[in-house]
């Protein structure tokens, strides 16, 4: 990973974390099995040609577990404008005995949203990977008391446990990637995947890891999914605020505040200087909610706070007040708008 992030408290996941746990889950990491035979390779290519427009054009139909229902389950509603920026993806990928799918995306200068659908096939019972084998089946949305793997065995099927990340776009190294899973059903599987992103050129490709383990296997089965963002347009030029009090809060000064925005709302990035990371309190800015933020340590050692899908208005001042973990107000800065 590339640089230290930390995002405090507000739903970010960082990629070190999920590459811990994906170990401790996977011990083993190997590469996905290749499959034998050119008539094997020939019925694998039309699966997923198959695949490709049976997954796109049933989320898009139906819109149950599509990225608009489940932004509104992460989030809030998606602001109507961002709805024509909803892109069909068609990026998928048969496995062995298994298959996945990007089937929408959504993205602007801040964010990357994807979701990812993945299907068991005549074989599996599909899990999250971070549930156990003897788990209840409601991890999956089902009633009774039988453990996953029972009700794998009972349907003459195995359990996969199965997971995705976002690892990069353009040629930036995703730090940090939150993942929400949804079972349709007992073998298929939606996961909403969101990322932050720092560079800006339009058109770059991204690249989702969709991980899976049949249970009592160390053998990892790894798909890889390319597809191409679309990015929202900005909305207007950059917004900046100078700080009028930039050291008001004890062990760190904060920089100018700059918003961008786009039809999914306002992103700020705001560098800080912190004698340590102790230092970096929970931070609320005044008349603004977002959905993600939090503080970063880059790779230039520097802070930057930063949220994105900000809501509500911007006016001549900002207040941003800060608060300990206890959350105690440390104390508040004053914002005025440049120009």
């Amino acid at each position: 990973m590339k640089g230290k992030d930390i995002f405090l408290g507000l739903g970010y996941i960082g990629a070190d974390l999920v590459e811990e746990a994906e170990t401790a889950a996977f011990p083993k990491k190997t590469e996905q099995k290749k499959t034998g035979g050119h008539m094997r390779k020939l019925i694998g290519i039309m699966l997923a040609a198959c695949l490709i427009f049976a997954l796109a054009a049933g989320a898009y139909a139906a819109n149950l577990f599509g990225l608009r229902e489940l932004f509104r389950t992460a989030h809030r509603e998606l602001p109507e404008a961002a709805v024509p920026y909803i892109q069909q993806e068609t990026a998928a990928a048969q496995a062995e005995d298994w298959s996945c799918a990007i089937t929408e995306s959504l993205s602007d200068d801040s964010n990357v949203m994807a979701t990812v659908t993945i299907r068991g096939g005549d074989k599996y019972i599909i899990a999250p990977t971070y549930v156990n084998p003897t788990d209840s089946v409601m991890e999956i949305g089902l009633s009774g008391d039988q453990t996953l793997e029972e009700y794998a065995q009972s349907q003459g099927k195995k359990l996969l446990l199965v997971g995705a990340r976002l690892t990069k776009i353009g040629e930036e190294e995703v730090a940090v990637c939150s993942e929400d899973i949804q079972n349709i059903s007992d073998t298929e599987m939606v996961i909403f995947l969101e990322a932050a992103r720092t560079a800006t050129t339009p058109g770059q490709q991204a690249i989702c890891i969709v991980y899976a383990l049949e249970a009592g296997s160390e053998d990892v089965q790894r798909v890889e999914l390319p597809f191409t963002l679309k990015e929202a347009p900005a909305k207007s030029d950059a917004v900046v605020y100078h700080p009028l009090n930039a050291d008001a809060i004890p062990g760190m000064t904060m920089g100018d505040m700059t918003f961008t925005q786009s039809d999914l709302g306002y992103n700020i990035h705001m560098p800080v200087t912190a004698e340590n990371q102790e230092d970096i309190p929970l931070t609320k800015i005044d008349g603004l909610t977002y959905g993600e933020g939090g503080y970063v340590l880059g790779d230039d050692g520097v802070w930057r706070f930063r949220a994105t899908m900000c809501q509500g208005t911007l006016g001549d001042t900002l207040t941003v007040r800060c608060y300990d973990w206890d959350n105690q107000l440390i104390g508040e800065i004053t914002f005025q708008r440049a120009g």
